[in-house]
């Protein structure tokens, strides 16, 4: 097995947390070192891509380990990799770590927003000072998302919703009825809802229907609720002119 140069360029990113300019050399604070140093096991002369605190990019190069330190070299080229449209995703709330895993993925697949509703069929129940640490979590998945798929700006995670108050947009509903597809061709909707796996109780539809939401059907097979918020936040994405989808 080959091995990598010490000053081999690396294409994740890292938000160090600290204002940046070109020339300067910076000791790497708290968590960011610790990823850097201990899960990545940065080498001095490894390269990446530092974000600065006002989001900025630099092209950096580590120079020091113990305690880690970077130098920034130049600023880093210019990206598109924030979407250049606005989706909102309503997720339900998912057993064990399903909830966190959608949150990265979204991230990845490019929601601009996400909002983490209980249903009256979800199983997950959180109030109070929990729904705030998982909201918390959420958000720390989100920037790690954002690092290691080159965004520039992780989605906004809101907190534990009911039912949306407004329209327009689309929800997941599995009755038979009007095609995602079509839908998503007569009018791109910037929001979309997917409930939790037990589905959506009749009450909730009426409600959302009340509000201005349009149900739709995403095929005859039954779906886990995860698979549906991806199957839908991806073709929501291409409706909508995602660059790559």
């Amino acid at each position: 097995m080959g091995t990598r140069s010490p000053a081999s360029p690396v294409s994740r990113h890292h938000r160090l947390g600290l204002a940046l300019e070109a020339g300067g050399t910076y000791v790497v604070p708290g968590a960011a070192a610790h990823h850097l140093g201990r899960v990545l096991r940065a080498r001095v002369g490894e390269r990446f891509v530092a974000v600065a605190q006002d989001g900025s990019r630099w092209e950096a190069r580590v120079t020091g380990l113990a305690p880690l330190t970077v130098k920034i070299v130049a600023p880093a080229p210019e990206l598109a990799a924030d979407p250049a449209v606005r989706l909102e995703v309503w997720l339900p709330l998912l057993k064990g770590g399903r909830t966190d895993d959608l949150v990265r993925q979204l991230t990845e697949l490019g929601a601009a927003r996400v909002v983490p509703w209980a249903a009256e069929r979800s199983v997950v129940r959180l109030k109070g000072d929990k729904a705030d640490r998982r909201v918390r979590r959420w958000r720390t998945i989100a920037a790690e998302a954002t690092e290691q798929c080159g965004r520039a700006t992780p989605p906004e995670v809101a907190q534990v919703s009911g039912l949306p108050a407004s329209g327009p947009g689309v929800f997941l509903w599995e009755e038979r009825g009007t095609a995602l597809r079509d839908v998503l061709a007569a009018a791109p909707p910037e929001r979309i809802l997917v409930g939790p796996e037990g589905g959506l109780s009749p009450g909730e539809v009426e409600a959302l229907v009340a509000v201005g939401w349009r149900g739709a059907w995403l095929g005859a097979r039954i779906l886990r609720a995860e698979t549906a918020v991806v199957a839908a936040a991806t073709l929501a994405l291409h409706a909508l002119g995602e660059a790559g989808y």
